[in-house]
């Protein structure tokens, strides 16, 4: 069965927290730019191919650069990268930076890989690994980012169904 995946909106939403973007009304200082290309090895070389449609087994590197376009530093910022329930799957030791969080529901993010104890048959309690297929969110620490610097998170998928809608690179936030 093929399935049509709507995931332009889910995937290319980016989440970032910072403590500066409570401070006051003007235009988010925080630019970023996302990016997704379709990995190929073509002549034993691996290179960035436009991502306008996946089938399943291919793989997808996301890339977003967070950039300070404002006159403050900008503190504690957290990217967030949503991984969608169906049609993708986060390809284990792909992040970088390696120091990435990971989360099943959103709220409570870990560092990967990711455990959660379960309750054997005689009752018992073990500590096991969650599948990669159940994460739905990954997070990287930023930090601070001073005026005028970037910081760069990129993590690959692989494409567990078909993916109708062609991606888009998107570009969002305050002064260019």
């Amino acid at each position: 069965m093929k399935s049509s995946i709507p995931f332009l909106a889910a995937v290319m939403m980016v989440i970032v927290t910072t403590s500066h973007a409570w401070a006051a009304p003007e235009p988010e200082p925080l630019n970023i730019k996302l990016t997704v290309h379709k990995i190929a090895i073509v002549d034993g070389q691996e290179k960035h191919l436009p991502a306008d449609a996946a089938q399943p087994g291919d793989l997808l590197e996301y890339r977003a650069e967070y950039r300070n376009t404002g006159k403050m530093p900008t503190a504690q910022v957290k990217a967030v990268v949503p991984v969608p329930a169906q049609g993708l799957e986060y390809l284990p030791g792909s992040a970088s930076p390696p120091a990435v969080n990971a989360s099943v529901d959103g709220r409570r993010f870990t560092p990967a890989p990711l455990t959660r104890a379960v309750t054997l048959p005689d009752g018992r309690r073990e500590i096991r690994p969650v599948p990669v297929a159940e994460y739905r969110y990954l997070q990287w620490h930023l930090g601070e980012l001073a005026p005028g610097a970037s910081a760069v998170v990129k993590v690959r998928m692989k494409v567990t169904a078909t993916l109708a809608a062609a991606p888009r690179n998107t570009q969002q936030g305050g002064a260019k």
